[in-house]
C-alpha cells in the first residue's frame, strides 16, 4: 500500500466502498453495451470516447489528478493546466470547508517503496476514491497517459446502474481485498451518503444498512474493522 497523506485516506475511505462497487459495475456495463473496446480522449474538449465494435458511448470527463513517478507527486486537477475546471475545484473545496491540507495542497509528494508502477496505480485509484467523495460523481477513470504518468478523472453521461444492496454484501470480500481502505466503518456509513435510498444506523459494534429490499448487519472490531456481514431480505 503507498504510503501517502493521512488525509488523503481519510477522506478515500469514506467513498471507497461505494466507488469500488461502481467501478465494477461500469466495467460490467462497457461489456454488455460494447464488448470488447478501447478509449479515445479530448483533454482540451473535457471528452472520453468508449469505442466498440458497432458503436461508442461518450463521457464527460473532469480531470482530478495527474500521478507522476517521475516527480513522485499528485497533481490535484484544480492546480493542473488542464484541469477539469469546477469539478475538479470541489476536491479543493472540500478540503477548505474541513481543514484537509492535503486536498487544498496543489502537488503531494509520495513514497513509492520498492515497485513505483504499482504505487502510481493503487494511488490513482486512491484519488479516484477521493474525486467521487468530492465531487459526488462517478464512475471514475484512470488513463495511462505515458512515461508511467496515469490521468484520473470523474466521468458524466454514462447511464451505470447503482449498486443493490445484495450487491454490497455479496462483493464484500472483494472490496476489501484491495487492501486500500483502512476505516472499513467509515466506508459502510459512506454507503448511505452516495447510494441514494441506503440508510443507515449504527448501534454500537453494530451498523445496519438497508433499503426496501432487506439490510445488511454489519459488525466491527475497535479498530473499526468489518468482522461479520449478514444480510436479511423482507419477506424472506
Amino acid at each position: 500500500m503507498v504510503d501517502m497523506h493521512p488525509g488523503l485516506q481519510d477522506v478515500a475511505n469514506r467513498a471507497a466502498f461505494y466507488a469500488n462497487l461502481k467501478q465494477t459495475l461500469f466495467g460490467e456495463y462497457l461489456e454488455e453495451q460494447l464488448g470488447e473496446h478501447r478509449f479515445e480522449g479530448d483533454l482540451e474538449e473535457g471528452t472520453l470516447r468508449f469505442v466498440g465494435a458497432e458503436r461508442s458511448l461518450d463521457a464527460t470527463a473532469h480531470l482530478i489528478a495527474s500521478v507522476a513517478p517521475g516527480p513522485r507527486s499528485m497533481l490535484w486537477g484544480w492546480a493542473h493546466p488542464l484541469g477539469g475546471g469546477e469539478v475538479a475545484a470541489r476536491v479543493k473545496a472540500l478540503g477548505e470547508r474541513y481543514g484537509i491540507t492535503d486536498l487544498t495542497t496543489p502537488e503531494l509528494p509520495f513514497e513509492p517503496g520498492e515497485d513505483i508502477a504499482e504505487a502510481v496505480i493503487q494511488l490513482a485509484h486512491l484519488v479516484g476514491y477521493v474525486a467521487v467523495e468530492a465531487t459526488r460523481l462517478s464512475p471514475y477513470y484512470t488513463v495511462n497517459a505515458g512515461q508511467g504518468t496515469r490521468l484520473v478523472f470523474v466521468l458524466e453521461g454514462l447511464d451505470v446502474p447503482e449498486p443493490e444492496l445484495m450487491q454490497v454484501a455479496a462483493r464484500l470480500e472483494y472490496v476489501l481485498s484491495a487492501g486500500n481502505i483502512t476505516d472499513h466503518r467509515s466506508s459502510v456509513l459512506g454507503l448511505a451518503e452516495h447510494r441514494p435510498g441506503f440508510t443507515v444506523t449504527e448501534d454500537g459494534e453494530h451498523v445496519l444498512l438497508s433499503d426496501e429490499t432487506g439490510t445488511v448487519d454489519f459488525t466491527f472490531d475497535e479498530q473499526r474493522r468489518i468482522t461479520g456481514a449478514k444480510m436479511s431480505l423482507h419477506g424472506a
